[in-house]
């Protein structure tokens, strides 16, 4: 059952990039392969699924050099913290399991396991895992060999297991209810068990994610608290040097590196990494320009310009497991009124935000109805909703109906948390929100000294910029955001019919059955409004020309991955 779920959900995500590239028209695909099997590429290359495969990854024809990439995201330091960020915190690192970035449907593949197994009733899996790979030899790991008891130490972590982290501590790890209640077993050194109380279709997705590192287990608890505050170590191909928050991480090869390419040479390819953040996606742009660095993440305006100026660059677009979308608190008064959340979902316009802040390549969606899943979605049926369609007559005259019977038919104030990112976007908000005579504080703040510990404490009434982030199967968006106690759930929304969905979806057998329950479910969020959502994000990236290998993928995992196998050549 499970393996036919995730077939499902690599399917859909090879859809979604179709889509995606259909509205942004790209050329032929000349994308590499996950398996390192040699093979010459051209000139410039767009990653898309149409020519139906993917391309060998290059074996290097030169070794050495420096990478540098700019990064556009503050650089977090301890991974199983977070959903997304610190993606630059993890050339560090392996995963058990991974997503092969270089693949347009991007299957699931072995990292540090070899293979692994499902049992016929779904409820336990052996992973089998490589042997003699090293962790990185600084102290206190000092080269050990990896095992399975680390295995089972990081996923107890990235749980909040309470052997392991103090309950005071659990909301920091905004994964933990990711996993089903499950045991972990190590019969050997290179074997772990995973027992399930019953089927659990996400199981996979969630070890696949990007922050499901594998971490020395003593490394972790030589800091206060047991929460890493300075560099990685793990048992990747770089070793972290350097780390300055928010501006600079550097790293140098592992020498010790266990991974091979097709031809038993010695993986990775390139002496440095670099990740640089710079303070704005123009200023990433006059570096690129310059040459000063070798790939970054455009906007759709700076892509479309860079391209025409450097005609050589490489250009890569696919989908994001990322969405625009207001998380309202409905603890907080006057959000606790499901009439307030409703008429605000009704007040907005959708089309207006993909068309100002879009680009027009950001696709409007709902809960589910998003081109990341396209298995549930439909959008025909999304923009014939109440607050999707269009014209917004109706929908702001119901909006004013609402008010009114809430007992605010002149309007009400209240504070809307943000970052420095979204201000426009605040203020679009704001004047979509004037025929209800509601009036919005807004409040910039740092996204993680500030933003975080009042939204992970309850302390907000409406805002962006936190909990955008889903993983790669529809469950995460449904009981790890929504459901009563979910881990991401930073609006405490609660619904026992909602609950009760999640839990019918969870176990279904066949797709067409998930399907009824997660429509049923997403039906039941747009009623209730916990959240305003918007439009699905893209990822984009332009890599010089003398960049091979370079890839874009699910959350941004090509800047935690590709540098496995970037190579440059010489210029």
């Amino acid at each position: 059952m499970l393996r036919r779920k995730l077939s499902t959900v690599s399917v859909g995500l090879a859809v979604a990039l179709a889509v995606l590239l259909m509205m942004i028209g790209c050329g032929p695909s000349t994308q590499p392969g996950s398996s390192p099997a040699g093979g010459p590429s051209g000139g410039a290359q767009e990653q898309q699924p149409e020519s139906g495969g993917k391309t060998p990854i290059e074996v290097a024809k030169e070794r050495g050099g420096k990478f540098i990439a700019s990064s556009a995201a503050d650089i977090a330091i301890d991974p199983h913290l977070y959903v997304a960020g610190g993606t630059t915190t993890f050339p560090a690192t392996n995963q058990i399991i991974a997503r092969d970035i270089y693949d347009p449907k991007y299957p699931i593949v072995g990292d540090l396991a070899k293979s692994w197994e499902m049992s016929k009733d779904g409820k336990t899996y052996t992973f089998k895992f490589h042997e003699g790979v090293k962790f990185q030899n600084i102290p206190p790991v000092n080269g050990r060999e990896f095992t399975s008891e680390d295995a089972k130490y990081n996923i107890m972590r990235i749980m909040a297991d309470p052997l392991l982290v103090e309950d005071r501590l659990k909301p920091r790890f905004q994964r933990r209810s990711e996993f089903p209640k499950l045991s972990l077993e190590t019969p050997d050194k290179y074997t772990l068990v995973m027992k399930l109380e019953e089927p659990y279709a996400p199981v996979l997705d969630a070890l696949t994610y990007v922050t499901s590192v594998i971490l020395p287990r003593e490394f972790v608890e030589k800091f206060p608290e047991k929460i890493i505050l300075e560099g990685i170590i793990g048992t990747g191909p770089f070793i972290q040097g350097e780390f300055r928050l928010g501006q600079l991480v550097t790293y140098k090869k592992n020498p010790d590196y266990w991974r091979k390419d097709s031809q038993g040479g010695q993986l990775p390819y390139l002496d440095e990494l670099n990740y640089v953040q710079f303070a704005d996606a123009t200023s990433a742009a006059a570096a690129f320009r310059a040459r000063q660095v070798d790939v970054f993440q455009p906007t759709k305006t700076n892509i479309d310009v860079l391209k025409k100026e450097m005609p050589n660059a490489k250009s890569f677009i696919g989908p994001q497991t990322n969405y625009t979308h207001m998380r309202i608190n409905v603890t907080a008064k006057p959000f606790d009124d499901v009439r307030v959340r409703r008429a605000i979902h009704l007040a907005v316009d959708r089309q207006q935000f993909k068309e100002l802040y879009g680009e027009d390549i950001t696709p409007i969606s709902g809960p589910v109805t998003s081109p990341i899943y396209p298995d549930f979605a439909d959008m025909d049926w999304l923009l014939s909703q109440p607050g999707y369609r269009q014209p917004k007559d109706q929908d702001i005259a119901e909006a004013k109906r609402l008010m009114k019977e809430a007992g605010y038919e002149n309007g009400l104030t209240f504070e809307f948390l943000t970052t420095s990112t979204y201000t426009d976007f605040a203020a679009l908000f704001q004047e979509q929100l004037k025929p209800l005579n509601i009036t919005m504080k807004v409040q910039v703040q740092d996204y993680q000294g500030q933003m975080v510990p009042r939204v992970l404490n309850g302390e907000f009434q409406v805002q962006t910029a936190f909990g955008n982030i889903v993983g790669t199967d529809v469950d995460s968006v449904l009981a790890v955001n929504f459901g009563t106690g979910g881990s991401r759930n930073a609006g405490r929304y609660s619904n026992p019919a909602f609950d009760d969905l999640v839990k019918k979806e969870q176990r279904a057998v066949t797709l067409e059955e998930r399907r009824k329950y997660v429509r049923e479910a997403e039906k039941l969020l747009l009623e209730d409004a916990p959240a305003i959502w918007l439009q699905t994000k893209v990822s984009l990236l332009l890599a010089q020309p003398w960049v091979h290998n370079a890839s874009v993928g699910l959350v941004n995992q090509s800047y935690s991955k590709m540098h496995e196998y970037v190579w440059l050549e010489k210029r």
